[in-house]
């Protein structure tokens, strides 16, 4: 069995989990305008990054709300 995590653990679990999200975030962007390059229009890699943090929103928003059951 392991050991109940500490405080150092728990908070380097933390930032792995953000520096992930921040990474996910800049990920989406760069295909953003990718994507707009290659299709020839905004409208669309404008589309694709509102989608992706609409996404965000909706797991970041329903992560907590399933915390605090």
């Amino acid at each position: 069995m392991s050991a109940p995590p500490n405080g150092t653990s728990r908070l380097r679990a933390a930032n792995v989990r953000t520096a992930l999200v921040l990474l996910s975030i800049a990920a989406t962007f760069f295909v953003g305008v990718i994507a707009a390059k290659f299709m020839g229009g905004y409208e669309v890699g404008m589309s694709i990054v509102g989608f992706a943090v609409f996404l965000f929103l909706v797991f970041a928003i329903g992560r907590n709300v399933r915390r605090g059951r």
